[in-house]
């Protein structure tokens, strides 16, 4: 479980992030929506713990983080926006450098290899060149490599942004496959419609929804206590007339 207590993040003595409080069992999936700059992708670098907050603490499965970094990270799987760095590597080399970096016994290195590529369906694509990939291609690699070290927190940053239709289906499903699995699993997106998909999923485990504004929660709630106050949770007017209300968006509230 993630369990985050009272955590507040400044700059320069401004506040960004202030006393969120929050937690994620194994299986379920929170979603972190908001106007671009309040501070969904700071919170995800706090939870990585690329970023320390200024106060407050951060807990996975009994363990605090930020006490105990060397044995936290291994459990930790974050993705964030876009591919970055090592265009010139074959998708193999690319798994095999951070098979490596994640310490896996040379001897279990090529069958976890080539686990990942068959569960992410780019077997056929071991030898290629990464800048030749697809975005789609490329989101799918970024995968395989999270899945080398097996963390129980996935970490998503806008996981939907660079993909096509088709791999935006496919991703839903890659998420629900990890919520399966009982990882644990937090994303940060600006697609309302996202959010209803995952809402209204058939799944035994709770999905929660999150609106940040000024560094707060403007709301956090189950999908199950929303539709218990009437709200309507099975298409994307619902959220966008919810979301409207919580950030002062005139725009979103109007009727198109």
């Amino acid at each position: 479980m993630l369990d985050v207590q009272n955590l507040c993040k400044s700059f320069d003595k401004k506040p960004f992030l202030t006393e969120l409080t929050f937690q994620v069992a194994a299986g379920e999936c929170l979603i972190l929506l908001g106007k671009n700059g309040t501070g969904k992708t700071l919170l995800l670098n706090i939870l990585a713990t690329l970023v320390k907050p200024t106060s407050g603490t951060i807990s996975i499965d009994g363990v605090d983080a930020f006490a105990n970094l060397a044995q936290i990270r291994p459990t930790i799987g974050y993705i964030p926006v876009g591919f970055e760095g090592y265009p010139e590597l074959s998708v193999v080399d690319y798994l095999n450098f951070f098979a490596d970096a994640y310490r896996l016994q040379k001897r279990e290195r090529a069958s976890a290899i080539d686990a990942v590529l068959e569960l992410m369906d780019i077997d056929h694509l071991r030898e290629t060149r990464i800048e030749t990939l697809s975005t789609g291609e490329r989101q799918r690699l970024l995968f395989a490599k999270t899945f080398l070290h097996e963390p129980q927190l996935w970490l998503l940053d806008e996981p939907f942004a660079p993909l096509d239709p088709n791999g935006h289906i496919e991703m839903i499903e890659l998420i629900d496959e990890l919520r399966a699995m009982r990882k644990t699993v937090v994303i940060a997106t600006n697609r309302l419609e996202d959010a209803c998909r995952f809402g209204n999923a058939e799944s035994e485990n709770e999905t929660l929804i999150s609106i940040l504004k000024d560094g707060r929660f403007a709301m956090l709630k189950t999908f199950r206590q929303l539709q218990a106050e009437n709200v309507d949770t099975t298409s994307p007017d619902g959220f966008y007339k919810l979301f409207a209300e919580l950030t002062n968006t005139p725009s979103l509230s109007k009727s198109p």
